[in-house]
C-alpha cells in the first residue's frame, strides 16, 4: 500500500457551475471542513488524479484552487467548537 499523506485543500470558483463540481468531486474523496476546505489523505497517485479532475473545474484567471501538504508536525488548535448549540472555548 502507497503512503498516504494528508492534504488540505482550499478553493474560491466564482462560478457556480464549476463550484459545485468541484465540491462534489471533493466530497466524494475528503472531509469537508468548511464549505470551501476539505481535508484529504492521499496516496502520491490519487493526489496527481485529484489534480487532473480538478484542472476542468478552475478558470485559472478568476478562481483559485490551493492544496496544502500537513506535515506530522503540524498541530492543530482549536479555538472554539459548536456542539449542541453551544459555543465551547478550549
Amino acid at each position: 500500500m502507497a503512503d498516504k499523506r494528508k492534504f488540505l485543500i482550499c478553493y474560491d470558483i466564482v462560478d457556480s457551475k464549476r463550484l459545485r463540481r468541484a465540491h462534489r468531486l471533493l466530497s466524494d474523496i475528503a472531509m469537508s471542513v468548511q464549505y470551501s476546505v476539505f481535508e484529504a489523505e492521499l496516496s502520491n497517485a490519487e493526489l496527481q488524479q485529484l489534480q487532473e479532475k480538478l484542472m476542468p473545474c478552475i478558470d485559472s484567471e478568476a478562481d483559485k484552487l490551493t492544496i496544502y501538504r500537513l506535515f506530522k508536525t503540524n498541530a492543530k488548535i482549536d479555538l472554539a467548537v459548536h456542539d449542541d448549540d453551544e459555543l465551547l472555548y478550549i
